[in-house]
């Protein structure tokens, strides 16, 4: 990795954390910002659920009240017209004890009681009740207005004093309306702080993070004064609130990791091509170089040296020429060709090739070549000779392949030819007992100008262009290919086309 590569992934590594520090500032700030909402809407909860217990308690014992007071057997009710204040004067009596009795006025009836059935006895009643629900109930005291209401009414109260058991359910639907669904207990205590200002133990906040204000609950029992709830940490609340900006922030993320990881890619085959690049320049300029520096020899002796006196000597140094000049008209066209076949628009020719003929012809130009001892073996599994190809394109392909396994291949070599069909396929494997390719290097090895490294040095001449080449003209012919090897055991190249 050169410097500026290096700079490059130190930014891009630098920017990613960057983000994901923000993200995780932000999502730290905003769970914070729920967990507060939270207590909050906890709080609130949980003061209207204690005065709703408390409104509902009173509401059944003033109707116990209210049928207490109208029952005949044990208070009567009557009416007197007082002659100062010109207005009737109630007096709720006990039955047994008639000296047990209390006497008011009320502006908002002021009219006789007829009879113990009377309506305006069920007005007084219900009057004299919310009285005691208003100045007594509500302020937690019991006034004895006559002696047997007054207990009667202290031992109800005591009766349906503060219950958790009533508490809870008032409580569990005031949380859902808030959308709060998280498990609690109630903490029950003899002194407390409504200002919310108690210490609680280090491993009770542990447990319970969330610690409600604290409300008097007026029992006369100790350890049951005050009362709060707790809540464990609220994860799936909080879960439940943060979801969508956690799966935005993992999704941010993500486009942005991808995005470097593009560029970094982008930068390391832009870099890997440029090297091939320069290999390739490198590797052509000096095949161009010998056939120029060869005939420019040979003009210098014909002119130089008297070789045109010697017609053998003419006739040699015109042949040598006319063979560099050839080498040097397969390599710019092989070069220009490149542009040529990477063009989409280029024309195909199929036609009916005979296999056999053209794997011949193939393998008996590399023999008459001789440069290596080579044994060739052709096995023809198809069951026909002739397929549908470009014959000039289809030729070049195969020619490649063998021109391969005889380049990268020792002084002898065994070449192995098989054409067969398959899945409605043409096969055409060539199979050589080689130098073979290692894996990191196996699949560029169809990558236009890719050479396998050998340092600086390369033993085999080459362009990096002949299996791009067959690539492209395969996948043209609606096929595809691929290679297989082992280093030190050969490698076998595959083509495939649709019959």
């Amino acid at each position: 990795m050169n410097r500026n590569t290096r700079v490059i992934f130190i930014v891009c590594v630098a920017a990613v954390a960057v983000v994901l520090a923000l993200q995780s500032g932000w999502l730290v700030n905003y769970y914070q910002v729920n967990k507060e909402r939270f207590e909050k809407d906890a709080n609130l909860a949980f003061e209207d659920a204690i005065k709703t217990e408390f409104r509902q308690r009173n509401d059944t014992i003033e109707e116990m009240i209210y049928r207490y007071v109208m029952d005949t057997n044990r208070v009567m009710i009557t009416s007197s017209w007082k002659m100062e204040d010109s207005s009737w004067v109630y007096m709720v009596a006990d039955k047994l004890n008639k000296k047990d009795r209390f006497s008011f006025s009320l502006k908002q009836v002021n009219e006789p009681i007829l009879s113990q059935s009377d309506s305006v006895k069920e007005l007084v009643a219900r009057r004299f009740t919310k009285t005691y629900r208003e100045e007594d109930l509500e302020r937690h005291i019991v006034f004895f207005r006559t002696q047997a209401i007054g207990h009667y009414i202290d031992n109800k109260a005591r009766e349906f004093g503060f219950d958790t058991a009533r508490l809870r359910p008032i409580y569990l639907e005031l949380l859902a309306e808030r959308d709060i669904r998280e498990p609690f207990l109630f903490l029950m205590a003899d002194e407390d702080s409504t200002l919310n200002r108690s210490r609680f133990p280090d491993s009770l906040r542990l447990r319970y993070p969330i610690i409600t204000k604290s409300f008097p609950t007026y029992r006369a029992e100790t350890d049951v004064n005050y009362v709060r709830a707790l809540f464990r940490p609220p994860f799936n609340y909080l879960l439940g609130k943060m979801i969508g900006m956690v799966i935005a922030s993992l999704i941010l993320l993500t486009i942005v990791v991808l995005a470097l990881w593009y560029l970094l890619r982008i930068i390391r085959r832009e870099k890997k091509l440029s090297a091939i690049k320069n290999d390739f320049i490198s590797n052509i300029s000096h095949e161009l170089k010998t056939p120029i520096a060869t005939i420019t020899a040979a003009v210098d002796a014909l002119e130089g040296f008297g070789a045109l006196q010697c017609p053998e000597k003419t006739k040699r140094y015109l042949n040598i020429s006319r063979e560099e000049l050839q080498r040097l008209t397969e390599m710019v066209n092989k070069i220009l060709n490149l542009s040529v076949y990477e063009r989409q628009d280029f024309a195909l020719n199929p036609e009916a090739i005979d296999v056999n003929e053209m794997v011949e012809s193939i393998t008996s130009r590399h023999t008459l070549a001789g440069s290596k001892e080579i044994a060739f073996h052709y096995l023809n599994l198809a069951g026909t000779t002739s397929v549908q190809a470009d014959r000039v394109h289809l030729y070049n392909v195969v020619n490649n392949l063998i021109d391969n396994a005889v380049k990268y291949s020792a002084d002898k070599v065994v070449i192995d030819i098989c054409f067969y069909r398959e899945n409605g396929y043409n096969f055409i494997s060539v199979k050589d007992d080689g130098i073979g390719i290692a894996a990191g290097d196996l699949q560029h090895v169809f990558d236009k100008f890719y050479r396998v490294p050998s340092g600086n040095i390369h033993k085999v001449k080459g362009y990096g262009l002949g299996l791009n080449y067959v690539k492209h003209i395969i996948e043209r012919h609606g096929g595809w290919c691929m290679a297989e090897s082992t280093p030190g055991k050969g490698s076998i190249f595959k083509i495939a086309w649709q019959l």
